[in-house]
């Protein structure tokens, strides 16, 4: 399993836990934005890129946007849906998955974002 972290200070610090553990017992000393306990690459279901998944994106401020997203939808597209949502423009928006920064032009399936992933928004500029 991977655990990713994410400082109030914007670092991300990602932990690797292995499978066979059953308890994880996990102390953060000192104040943490975000928290993502993931399933590591090929444990959860595989979509086919056409499929309809549901995504969660938050911001640092715990708003958090809803999405129906497909394996084939760009992180370009996933930014558009967030400001439809009222979120700030596609041009203020950095995504992270797992402590990666998303890149536009990719996809949610290159990623291999998996439903009722967490991905993390921070505005250009803003505490959001």
């Amino acid at each position: 399993m991977k655990i990713s972290l994410t400082t109030v200070k914007g670092k991300n610090i990602n932990l690797e836990v292995e499978d066979g553990s059953e308890i994880i017992d996990l102390k953060i000393h000192g104040p943490t934005r975000q928290l993502v306990l993931g399933l590591g690459p090929g444990l959860g279901p595989d979509l086919g890129p056409g499929e309809v998944m549901r995504i969660f994106v938050s911001t640092i401020k715990e708003k958090t946007f809803i999405l129906e997203v497909k394996g084939s939808d760009t992180i370009k597209k996933v930014k558009a849906m967030i400001h439809e949502q009222g979120g700030p423009p596609v041009s203020e928006q950095t995504l992270n998955f797992l402590g990666t920064k998303l890149i536009n032009s990719r996809t949610i399936a290159y990623y291999k974002i998996k439903p009722d992933s967490n991905l993390v928004i921070v505005q250009s500029g803003c505490i959001c």
